[in-house]
């Protein structure tokens, strides 16, 4: 059976440019029994941001503007796991009301590719420790390929390992719009992923995230199962979950999707979907009550 560990989730702040706490983080993970906490690594979001760092907007992070944003680094808890979630470029409007174009995320650009490990082993080095998974994402950017996102995700790996010691997963986190948004998308870009870095292929994948899926499949007029169909069980290496409590139907369909996942090839993370810091444990329960009900194997 599919060895599942869960993910003590994090809401990105759009007024405040903390970060928060990283040994609150943890403890909060400890709290609700999760093996890990995610960390938002993302670039420069907020005005708030702006504001503390004295960076522009889409700006990576300087080792200044980490200590910043990010609060305490030499006072963590032994043992303390986590996951680095990095810039998920959506277009966003300010607390003045100015419109802000999503982050280009330059996959084929080794000079950008570089920028962006560095300031990853930047924050790892102000918690202390290296991540055990960084999850990435598409982006929209125009002529970008599966392939150069493949290779991009081989270099971090590596890259990251040669600063950290730490071989770290790395996941795509599909999302509504973007590269990879459907089911067929996933496949394709496994396939590439498959001729392009097959030595990362046991580690790293797709962190499928349902409620992207499921708004790409509303898009299109298509019903939820035909996207979920082409998913390449292997590539599935993590799930962004907000598992429904509503109708039948929803219940049918959270028990096949459950089911799958027990079913998988490889052991996965489970990060629960919220919308509100107070549903962490309602969404965690739902989670771990579903996988609980499945029959084994």
């Amino acid at each position: 059976m599919t060895q599942v560990s869960y993910v003590c989730p994090s809401l990105r702040q759009k007024t405040d440019a903390f970060r928060g706490g990283l040994a609150d983080r943890w403890e909060e993970a400890v709290r609700h029994e999760c093996e890990y906490c995610e960390i938002t690594a993302g670039f420069v979001s907020s005005v708030a941001e702006e504001e503390a760092t004295g960076l522009p907007m889409h700006a990576m992070l300087t080792p200044a503007a980490i200590a910043s944003l990010y609060g305490e680094g030499n006072r963590l808890p032994g043992g303390m796991r986590y996951i680095l979630n990095t810039e998920i470029s959506f277009p966003h409007t300010d607390r003045f009301g100015r419109r802000h174009p999503a982050a280009t995320l330059r996959w084929d650009d080794r000079v950008w590719l570089t920028e962006f490990v560095e300031m990853l082993v930047f924050i790892s080095d102000h918690i202390g420790q290296p991540a055990d998974a960084i999850v990435i994402h598409p982006g929209k950017a125009h002529g970008m390929t599966f392939s150069a996102i493949a290779r991009a995700m081989r270099y971090i790996r590596d890259a990251y390992a040669n600063a950290c010691t730490t071989v770290p997963a790395v996941l795509i986190q599909n999302g509504y719009p973007s590269l990879i948004q459907s089911g067929d998308d996933i496949r394709e870009f496994w396939l590439s992923m498959q001729a392009q870095a097959p030595e990362c292929c046991d580690a790293c994948g797709v962190l499928l995230d349902l409620s992207a899926l499921d708004t790409a499949a509303h898009h299109a007029k298509a019903p939820l199962s035909t996207f979920l169909a082409p998913l390449p069980a292997e590539s599935l290496k993590g799930f962004f979950l907000r598992p429904a409590d509503a109708g039948p139907d929803d219940v049918m369909l959270w028990d096949s999707i459950f089911r799958g996942i027990q079913m998988l090839p490889y052991d996965a993370l489970i990060i629960p979907d919220l919308r509100h810091p107070d549903e962490t444990g309602t969404m965690l329960a739902r989670c771990r009550a579903g996988l609980s009900t499945q029959p084994d194997g």
